[in-house]
């Protein structure tokens, strides 16, 4: 997975457990004004 970045605004997915337990992933989108570097483990 990877966050992307569009016009000031930051993609990035978190995990959300449902009413049974069951965990998915969601996009959320959120504002931002400048993107931080970010490290990925390889």
């Amino acid at each position: 997975m990877s966050d992307k970045t569009v016009n000031g605004l930051v993609q990035t997915w978190v995990p959300v457990t449902d009413e049974l337990g069951r965990v998915h992933m969601e996009a959320h989108w959120v504002t931002t004004t400048s993107m931080p570097a970010a490290a990925h483990a390889a």
